[in-house]
């Protein structure tokens, strides 16, 4: 799922907490096997979800991930 004129704002929980995520806004909509940089860290996202649908140019997503090996 993606539109180009859609801002998704990201929720990122890293899996076993070792980290308190972060909340990330992109022009791109994330998928299982991406990485994504936070906080000097990298990591691979498992899974997304849309917690609801897009108002206007805003999306609203939950993605967890996990720290990235080397």
């Amino acid at each position: 799922m993606s539109d180009e004129n859609i801002t998704y704002k990201i929720s990122y929980v890293v899996e076993g907490g070792g980290h308190p995520g972060a909340i990330i806004n992109s022009d791109e909509y994330p998928t299982p096997g991406d990485m994504v940089t936070f906080d000097g860290n990298n990591y691979v996202i498992t899974d997304v979800q849309e917690l609801m649908p897009p108002l206007g140019d805003f999306g609203f997503l939950h993605a967890s991930c996990k720290i990235a090996a080397d």
